[in-house]
């Protein structure tokens, strides 16, 4: 990811930091989901995230 520099971010250079980040998860989220609806479109494969489970729930928190 991103190294910790040695010194601290601005308010500014952290906001331009966030939405760097902001902007590849977005991306990577559309490239996800592309890459599902091939997967569900072109070959029948049925994805959907099973119920009563959350990926958010098993990644920690650094």
């Amino acid at each position: 990811m991103t190294d910790t520099p040695a010194r601290p971010l601005t308010p500014e250079q952290r906001i331009k930091e966030l939405e760097r980040q902001l902007k590849e998860e977005k991306q990577k989220s559309a490239l996800f989901e592309a890459v599902l609806d091939v997967l569900r479109d072109e070959y029948g494969v049925p994805v959907k995230k099973p119920l009563g489970r959350s990926s958010r729930a098993s990644k920690s928190k650094d």
